[in-house]
């Protein structure tokens, strides 16, 4: 009987404990998220890449395309098409699209890497270009490319829907019609925090005279990110003036494969 009660005293204190630490991380995250302008989220996700050496050590930079992303350019990438990698990192798909025939450039917004990268592929000997761009933001483009790829978890971390809408839309002005783009993204596993946490800003944005901005799914654990359903994530494609054409799910990330739509409306900046 003793032992009973323990272990059901144990069971209700262990959700009780992680109840009040779920609640106590929106609380923060969403405080956060609702008071900083976006200027400031923008160096503290350039910031909390430090020296981005987990992705620029050569190990990682030669160890080719994801799974996701070796079937979405099998099926939809031609070969030896011009390829546009956003968040590219240190350059680990443009390494691996270039030893697959492809010529693909990219940008990324952690000067470290920037850096670091394009002497690993002058290393290599491969001709790609890696510029830096400031986050959400693309750098001058000349070029018109078939296809593109925006880099693990670069749309995850653009917030809020707004932004990343905005960078997507970007794009297609640099995109051939119908071009295929590669989005990888973080999955929501569960709805409690995931809602909480975006409430909680957009309630701070109301208090302090702005719109709200935040849908289901926004966090701040150290960066923006969000955590995506699938019918949110084609829902922003959409929006963006693309035609979602495959989704993949595994665990707590997800893919899709959009394709550039035939007549998309004239791009124009948004700079919030």
């Amino acid at each position: 009987m003793l032992e009973s009660l323990t272990a059901a005293l144990y069971l209700y204190s262990h959700r009780f404990f992680h109840s009040i630490h779920a609640g106590s991380q929106a609380l923060f995250e969403g405080f956060w998220m609702g008071v900083l302008p976006d200027t400031v989220t923008d160096i503290i996700a350039q910031r909390s890449y430090n020296d981005g050496k987990a992705y620029t050590d050569s190990a990682y930079l030669d160890s080719g395309l994801q799974f996701w992303e070796e079937i979405a350019v099998s099926r939809f990438f031609q070969p030896g098409s011009r390829v546009l990698v956003a968040s590219a990192g240190g350059g680990r798909e443009l390494i691996a699209l270039a030893r697959a025939g492809y010529t693909a450039d990219g940008f990324e917004c952690s000067r470290p890497m920037v850096s670091t990268g394009n002497k690993a592929l002058s290393l290599r000997g491969i001709g790609s270009r890696l510029q830096w761009a400031p986050p959400c933001r693309i750098p001058e483009i000349s070029e018109c490319y078939d296809a593109a790829i925006i880099g693990w978890n670069g749309y995850t971390y653009i917030s809020p829907a707004e932004r990343r809408i905005s960078f997507m839309k970007s794009l297609l002005p640099h995109l051939r019609p119908g071009a295929p783009v590669l989005v990888s993204v973080a999955m929501r596993t569960s709805a409690g925090v995931a809602s909480l946490t975006p409430r909680i800003a957009n309630l701070i944005r109301v208090l302090t005279f702005r719109a709200p901005a935040f849908t289901t799914g926004a966090t701040f654990p150290g960066r923006p990110r969000h955590q995506f359903t699938p019918e949110q994530l084609g829902a922003e494609l959409v929006a963006a003036g693309y035609s979602p054409a495959a989704f993949w799910k595994w665990g707590g990330y997800g893919a899709a494969v959009c394709l550039k739509s035939p007549v998309t409306e004239p791009h124009t900046n948004v700079d919030r």
